[in-house]
């Protein structure tokens, strides 16, 4: 992974997809093909046009072998800092 990428919240849902994409050397048409889903979608979600559904998200979430949270750029600290100041 490269170390000068910094997932959180300075960062949007797409970019965190494109990030995890190329990270495993994947194609928008790979990922598209994987999720069974348009090409122009993944390019809208990628570009912060369009947010996928939970269901999408999930599946995101597996193709790319991460947790939710770290798909949306949340990581367990700030889970972790948010659940101790509840």
């Amino acid at each position: 992974m490269d170390k000068n990428i910094h997932f959180g919240e300075n960062l949007q849902l797409g970019d965190n997809l494109r990030i995890l994409r190329k990270e495993r050397n994947l194609s928008e048409r790979e990922v598209s093909n994987l999720l069974h889903v348009d090409i122009t979608t993944i390019s809208k979600y990628e570009h912060n046009t369009r947010t996928p559904d939970i269901y999408t998200m999930i599946k995101f979430a597996d193709v790319y072998d991460v947790s939710l949270d770290r798909l949306v750029g949340r990581e367990e600290k700030e889970y972790e800092e948010s659940q101790s100041e509840a």
